[in-house]
């Protein structure tokens, strides 16, 4: 199958969607530095290690659930009569 994979353009959600996960992938960046910071300073006895690599992971799904979702859909093929 060599077929070009044809898809529609992307709406407003999906552009909505796409911003949205460049956003939360830009958020992921101090999340990560603060999880290293206290990491690295309190250990993770501290209560709030776990908390900034929960943020880091939700971030980083987020950031992935929100770029599929701006991935527009490929066009149907058109309906065979017969």
């Amino acid at each position: 199958m060599t077929e070009e994979i044809i898809r529609k353009p992307r709406h407003i959600g999906h552009k909505i969607a796409l911003v949205g996960a460049a956003f939360c992938a830009l958020m992921m960046i101090p999340a990560i530095i603060a999880f290293g910071w206290f990491f690295f300073t309190r250990g993770m006895a501290d209560t709030w290690t776990p908390s900034m690599a929960a943020a880091v992971f939700f971030f980083g799904c987020c950031a992935g659930v929100l770029h599929a979702t701006s991935v527009p859909q490929p066009q149907l093929p058109p309906e065979s009569e017969g």
